[in-house]
């Protein structure tokens, strides 16, 4: 008696549609968790004053969803960090910096100094995937960032420009984002939330610098950096004025694992994690030829955005600028003269 056997290819058509319905039953939860975010975020509208006081209270649910290290405390004291002179050129002092972040932690920067006496404003010129300080701020190629760090120092601010980790074999020894992050998950924290924490205690030393204007910071980044932006300034309400580029989106359409936490999709979005930075000021830039995202979906999140500055009648402070170009930094200074603006 010989046993049955059949084609590998005979139960495909089963797991076709049990795949199909796993997808299914995902779309229809993700529809039902836009409407649930709608009813979970619901600041104080009242005033703009109001709306910061209540939105505190969304900030903590939101460092919990990140997790570990911005859920703890916060941490006692001010950084030490060392510096190495890198040069001076004809904006000013360039160096490296090297800030305790924890025991054993330390976030690795550059950073620049105007040729002019402080105390002044301090930027965050925030690298993306594949990149590293020297790149973004045209050490050797400016690629996508179109000067953005240097257009950042132009404006008189000290200028911080730290490592994520996100560099190409180029720039530095192989290393896997994703296992790092994973491992981080099962710490109870995420690779998110330490390198935002890096850059909240990179304030925490650099806010008590006497050449720097404490009340008077920014932040500009692209693509991850663009996340990072948006993301430290909703964590931080230090952060005055933030432009992110190229980042922004329908994050049910771009979830990737590292831009992905629990039970998200019922809390925040891109949306209401923009919420959490008003009414402080706001600018985000998306490119009508991005290869990586969609201008569409970006258009239909920033919509809610800007419904939230209207409402409060603090429309001045949000611009959505979708400009004819791709994944890079917007070519024009419009983004430059709203962080000159705010700061």
């Amino acid at each position: 008696m010989s046993l049955y056997s059949e084609n590998p290819e005979t139960g495909n058509i089963y797991r076709q549609t049990f795949l199909d319905e796993v997808r299914a039953w995902i779309e229809n939860q993700s529809a039902l968790a836009k409407i649930n975010r709608r009813e979970f975020f619901k600041p104080d509208f009242s005033s703009p004053e109001a709306y910061a006081d209540s939105a505190d209270l969304y900030r903590e649910a939101f460092k919990e969803m990140l997790g570990y290290p911005l859920n703890q405390d916060p941490f006692p004291g001010i950084p030490t960090a060392r510096t190495q002179i890198v040069g001076d050129d004809e904006l000013g002092r360039i160096e490296r910096i090297w800030i305790e972040t924890l025991p054993g932690l330390h976030t690795y920067g550059l950073l620049f100094m105007p040729l002019t006496a402080g105390p002044h404003p301090l930027i965050l010129s925030l690298h993306g995937g594949g990149g590293s300080p020297e790149v973004c701020s045209s050490f050797f190629n400016s690629e996508n960032y179109n000067d953005m760090t240097r257009k950042a120092q132009r404006l008189g601010a000290v200028v911080f420009v730290p490592q994520f980790l996100l560099w190409r074999e180029a720039f530095g020894p192989p290393h896997n984002r994703q296992e790092l992050d994973a491992r981080l998950r099962q710490l109870g924290g995420s690779v998110a939330a330490l390198e935002i924490f890096e850059i909240q205690r990179s304030l925490d030393y650099l806010t008590n610098r006497l050449d720097v204007a404490a009340g008077r910071i920014g932040s500009i980044g692209l693509s991850y950096g663009g996340f990072y932006s948006l993301f430290c300034a909703a964590v931080d309400p230090r952060i005055k004025v933030c432009v992110s580029s190229c980042f922004f989106n329908d994050r049910a359409k771009y979830a990737w694992v590292d831009w992905s936490w629990f039970n998200a999709a019922n809390t925040f979005f891109d949306a209401e994690t923009a919420g959490l930075i008003c009414p402080r000021a706001l600018y985000i830039e998306v490119g009508k030829n991005d290869e990586k995202f969609s201008v569409d979906t970006a258009i239909l999140e920033a919509e809610q955005v800007r419904g939230i500055y209207e409402r409060l009648g603090i429309s001045e402070r949000f611009c959505f600028n979708p400009f004819d170009g791709g994944h890079e930094i917007a070519r024009s200074d419009a983004a430059f003269e709203f962080l000159k603006k705010w700061l």
